[in-house]
């Protein structure tokens, strides 16, 4: 075993007397008050939560289509590439003539017809009642003029209308144009210009007034302006009527080209109705557009329609040279669009 140092022993036990006496004497850890203290994970009793509940999820609001745009989505589907097309046709005026009363139009003076040359081109349609008929408005709108047309020109002269409504329908814009209808040869006028009307509300009576030959309403659309040479026909705009049976009509529009692609006016059409064996059951002699004052629809650009027809088995004939014949079939409710281009 090897012994200590002697002289070194004292030395160590004089450190260890020193450093317990300094350790002795030290101050106590002082704790401040500014230091941050620590919350409790889990809440006190009596000491208030919050609860924050989640935001509900706001409902998906999809808006409903104008009629415009409904109306725009119709014609769309006609241009479906191939001679002949239809849709479901919805329409945005109602009849200016209701039920029990003559709904249809007078097929012997149609749009853009002459009555076989004896007439001016039609700007309009006529809807033939007795005088007295109530007449009322085709939808909801603003009354632009009522009264007799003998100081105002509406027309192609002063009182060719007689007494004379037209109503500016501003939810019925189209493609940016105003939409005016006017409802002309009325016996009395029940409204005053700066009225807002309703739709279906009654505007007057059928009469005879102005330039009108025996008791009937001239009714006219205008887009664009309040213009004679702004009108187009009536019957792309009207809701379909109902048969005998309560099926929808059906109307037949399109156009007739010759073989430069050229629209052919005032030309005659044969349209015939078949049965169910392929016979004939009604004939129709409609006429494409008078060149002149009327106008195709913007987006149809037609030169013939046949309007208020059944749903069913059609043929369709003209005569250029040779035959041609189209075979189709009218849906209720619907309008369909031929397209003939001649050799």
């Amino acid at each position: 075993m090897r012994r200590t140092n002697r002289k070194i022993l004292p030395v160590i036990l004089l450190i260890l007397f020193i450093t317990g006496c300094s350790q002795a004497g030290a101050e106590p850890a002082t704790f401040y008050q500014d230091e941050p203290s620590i919350e409790p994970a889990f809440p006190v009793e009596g000491t208030p939560v919050l609860k924050v509940e989640p935001s509900p999820t706001p409902p998906v609001i999809t808006p409903k289509p104008s009629q415009s745009e409904v109306f725009e989505k119709a014609f769309m589907a006609i241009d479906c590439g191939d001679n002949y097309c239809q849709a479901q046709w919805p329409g945005l005026l109602s009849r200016p003539i209701q039920l029990p009363y003559q709904n249809t139009i007078d097929p012997t003076y149609p749009y853009a017809s002459t009555f076989a040359g004896e007439l001016e081109p039609h700007h309009g349609v006529e809807f033939v009642n007795s005088s007295g008929t109530p007449v009322v408005a085709a939808a909801s709108g603003e009354v632009v003029f009522a009264g007799v047309d003998n100081e105002t020109l509406l027309g192609p002269y002063p009182l060719f209308y007689g007494n004379v409504v037209v109503l500016y329908h501003p939810d019925l814009h189209w493609d940016g144009n105003d939409l005016f209808t006017l409802y002309a040869h009325l016996s009395t006028i029940e409204v005053d210009t700066g009225d807002f009307v309703q739709r279906e509300q009654t505007l007057g009576q059928v009469g005879l007034s102005g330039a009108a030959i025996g008791s009937h309403l001239h009714f006219e659309v205008r887009l664009g302006e309040n213009d004679y040479q702004r009108t187009f026909n009536p019957v792309l705009w009207f809701e379909p009527v109902l048969k005998d049976g309560g099926d929808q009509m059906a109307t037949l529009s399109g156009i007739v080209l010759d073989p430069n692609g050229y629209t052919v006016s005032q030309f005659p059409l044969t349209l015939k109705r078949l049965g169910e064996d392929g016979e004939v059951q009604e004939r129709y002699y409609p006429k494409t557009y008078y060149p002149f004052g009327p106008n195709g629809h913007p987006l149809l650009g037609e030169s013939f329609t046949v309007s208020d027809i059944p749903p069913g088995e059609y043929r369709l004939a003209l005569i250029w040279g040779r035959l041609y014949e189209v075979d189709f079939i009218l849906e209720p409710g619907s309008l369909g669009f031929i397209k003939v281009q001649f050799d």
